[in-house]
């Protein structure tokens, strides 16, 4: 009889529910595991560029990411922030297209990198794995239309809304009390999108309200009431 091989190890054992990789069933993580390569990444070390050519898929195991897109004038806007357990480069393994937007570290980052070509042929094995990257495009395009949709409001409920999301980014749904948020002000503004100087003025104001406090690089906001006040904007 031979002898059993090494115990399954999740590379990813904290991912919150609703992750792609909290979806997965075991034997797909396993595929996803044995088909690629886990690989660190410094703290503001990028993980893909936009406008280079595809190559890998990379499942997040550890620390957040930013994805952001620069334009010529060489204005950033930030789009997301992916947690544990989000794929990143899952769009461009469908259309084979270059990668549309750079993705940062903003803090040390555990990856599983997965070559392009053999995370497709794991796509076109394991429809589960197919059906949960369409899961993900859905939800991404809602939340493109939902920001659409935010470009409307002031800047004020821009901002509001954006810490909340924040704040509920790989955390789960029902966050409560303080949530402390490694974020600048200008990576705030970039996010929002609006001028650093009107997202310095909310801030002040959410500071007297007493929804939040700010340190150098942090943002500690209170989610309950940001929400209160988000409910009186609307």
């Amino acid at each position: 009889m031979s002898a059993a091989g090494p115990p399954w190890r999740d590379p990813v054992s904290g991912a919150e529910p609703d992750t792609f990789w909290a979806s997965l069933p075991q034997e797909d993580r396993r595929a996803m595991a044995r088909a690629g390569t886990l690989r660190s990444f410094a703290r503001d070390a990028e993980l893909v560029h936009q406008g280079q050519a595809f190559a890998a898929v990379l499942l997040l195991c550890s620390g957040a990411v930013e994805v952001f897109r620069g334009d010529a004038d060489g204005i950033r806007t930030v789009l997301a922030r992916r947690w544990p357990g989000q794929l990143i480069g899952e769009m461009a393994a469908v259309d084979l297209a270059p990668v549309s937007a750079t993705v940062r570290a903003v803090e040390p980052v555990t990856a599983l990198v997965l070559p392009g070509a053999r995370f497709g042929e794991l796509c076109r094995a394991r429809p589960g794995i197919t059906w949960l990257v369409l899961r993900a495009a859905v939800a991404r395009l809602r939340d493109s239309d939902d920001h659409r949709q935010q470009y409307r409001l002031d800047v004020r409920r821009r901002t509001i809304l954006c810490l909340i999301a924040t704040a509920e980014a790989g955390r789960g749904q029902a966050v409560r009390g303080s949530v402390s948020l490694r974020l600048t002000q200008q990576q705030l503004a970039d996010t929002v999108p609006a001028a650093l100087v009107s997202v310095t003025r909310v801030l002040e104001d959410l500071r007297q309200a007493g929804a939040l406090t700010t340190t150098r690089g942090r943002i500690t906001v209170d989610v309950a009431t940001l929400r209160l006040l988000a409910e009186g904007a609307s």
